[in-house]
């Protein structure tokens, strides 16, 4: 329990609003002065923590909740953030029933703090034909928010690479056995493990992005889940980032991805375009490439349950008549021939 002279002392004091589900019977069944694991990367706003049952922890001082979040707020003014607090290597430890510590200077009080635990609405197909008939307005969101390095403005790295595979899938929906069918997927979606640029490469997020919704979509396509090769995706990419395809996989996801999906379950198309925007803003180019990934993954089922093509027009030729920086004054979209 934190004192009031610690709170007088310790000028880095933050209470835990959230704690992922994922994660809270591990933190309140430990035992007094435990040891659970240590940072592996802080940033001002967001540390990543390895557990020592080798699941990846972040702690954040951000808002949006998640099953594998700590949600901080700071109990005094901080002008560093947490970078000028804890560093690598820094070990998180339960001090009590009600206190954690990461580093010496960082206390979390856990008094108050409330269980977030992922809840879908159930999918239903009728409501997936309001996303077919606003595919244009969707694709259009998509280059809208796109950021430089992502997959629909790509670096060296990952030239080519979306327009190739996404080739590839809108010919395996012609596969009817729908375990043959997802095995070409999986097959497909590893060739992005570990490419492009990004804390997280490019390749990982779109990958996160189209596990997670068409696996939980996976009742109205009849498909099995996708399950990637976890050993391939471990030497191919960074711990954290393979942690992130796991759980995406998995769908443990962020409450805005939530609402992602659940915007696609309920029909609702302004929503989806509308938390587009809103998740583009993660990282340099996290946000973007992980919604691409749900899209591709959207018209991919799409396709499949009314036979129509736009996985093809997902990927196409852009041309600006006239552009100020990065925004798109006029955009023409035409078929990519596959």
């Amino acid at each position: 329990m934190i004192s009031r002279s610690d709170m007088k002392k310790n000028h880095f004091l933050f209470t835990c609003q959230s704690i992922g589900y994922r994660f809270s019977p591990q933190i309140y069944l430990s035992s007094a002065n435990s040891y659970l694991g240590k940072v592996v990367s802080v940033f001002d706003a967001t540390m990543n923590i390895k557990m020592i049952n080798n699941e990846l922890l972040v702690v954040t001082l951000g808002k949006i909740r998640s099953p594998i979040t700590l949600n901080l707020f700071p109990a005094h003014d901080i002008t560093s953030g947490f970078k000028g607090l804890v560093s690598y290597g820094s070990k998180l430890r339960k001090q009590d029933n009600e206190t954690l510590l990461i580093g010496k200077p960082l206390r979390i009080d856990l008094n108050k703090s409330r269980i977030f635990q992922n809840n879908f609405e159930k999918p239903c197909y009728k409501n997936l034909k309001g996303f077919a008939k606003a595919y244009s307005r969707i694709f259009d969101t998509l280059l809208k928010t796109a950021r430089r390095g992502c997959l629909l403005d790509p670096d060296f790295t990952t030239s080519g690479l979306l327009s190739k595979s996404l080739a590839q899938i809108q010919r395996y929906i012609q596969t009817k056995d729908n375990k043959k069918f997802v095995e070409q997927i999986s097959n497909t979606l590893m060739e992005f493990c570990g490419k492009g640029p990004g804390y997280t490469p490019s390749g990982d997020d779109f990958m996160c992005g189209y596990c997670v919704l068409f696996n939980k979509l996976t009742d109205l396509s009849r498909a099995t889940n996708i399950v990637l090769h976890g050993k391939k995706v471990v030497n191919s990419t960074t711990w954290m980032s393979s942690k992130l395809i796991e759980y995406y996989e998995k769908c443990i996801v962020d409450e805005q991805i939530q609402e992602m999906i659940n915007s696609v379950s309920t029909g609702d198309p302004e929503k989806y375009m509308s938390l587009l925007c809103q998740i583009s803003y993660r990282g340099h180019t996290s946000g973007a490439d992980i919604g691409i990934g749900m899209t591709a993954a959207l018209y991919t089922i799409i396709d499949q349950k009314f036979h129509t093509e736009y996985l093809s027009i997902f990927y196409l030729s852009r041309v600006f008549s006239c552009c100020i920086g990065r925004k798109c004054l006029t955009t023409k979209w035409t078929k990519w021939k596959l």
